[in-house]
């Protein structure tokens, strides 16, 4: 299935259909994103492709994007580089083409894990709130969550 993945995005490359733009999240990006967001709410959500309840949300997420104009939503893809052309696929077919998306560019997961918060073992959907004073609050699990709307519903209205 892998190799499939890999010869479908070469494939896509070649004919120029694979477009969309990962820009690489490797260390310290965490504190580099928050830094060039700083006095504005950011959302990272990190999801993957092989996360069902990630796939089911990405248009919700779509949707918070559309919508919260004040707020900065970065979505970082935890997949590999084999699994680049099914995520463009996913965010596609959800509406994200034009958002800003990374993905994992270092194969030490765990230290990416750690820098966004110290407790997350690569859960998902994992959603870091930034706020726009750089107070962050972590979630694992869905975008229903009721820190998620509570932050969006602060933020929102500044």
């Amino acid at each position: 299935m892998r190799l499939l993945s890999l010869v479908l995005a070469f494939a896509l490359a070649a004919s120029g259909a694979y477009a969309l733009d990962f820009k690489p999240y490797g260390r310290g990006a965490f504190a580099q994103l928050t830094k060039a967001h700083a006095g504005r709410p950011l959302i990272l959500h990190f999801w993957s492709v092989t996360c069902p309840a990630c796939l089911v949300e990405l248009p919700q997420w779509a949707k918070i994007a559309a919508e919260k104009k004040g707020i900065d939503v970065i979505f970082v893809n935890t997949d590999g580089d084999e699994d680049r052309a099914r995520a463009q696929a996913r965010i596609e077919k959800a509406g994200l083409s034009n958002a800003d998306h990374y993905g994992f560019a270092d194969d030490f997961v765990e230290k990416l894990y750690f820098e966004a918060d110290s407790m997350w073992r690569g859960e998902l959907p994992f959603t870091a709130l930034i706020a726009p004073d750089g107070a962050v609050v972590t979630v694992t699990g869905a975008v229903d969550d009721p820190l998620i709307v509570e932050w969006l519903e602060k933020c929102a209205g500044k």
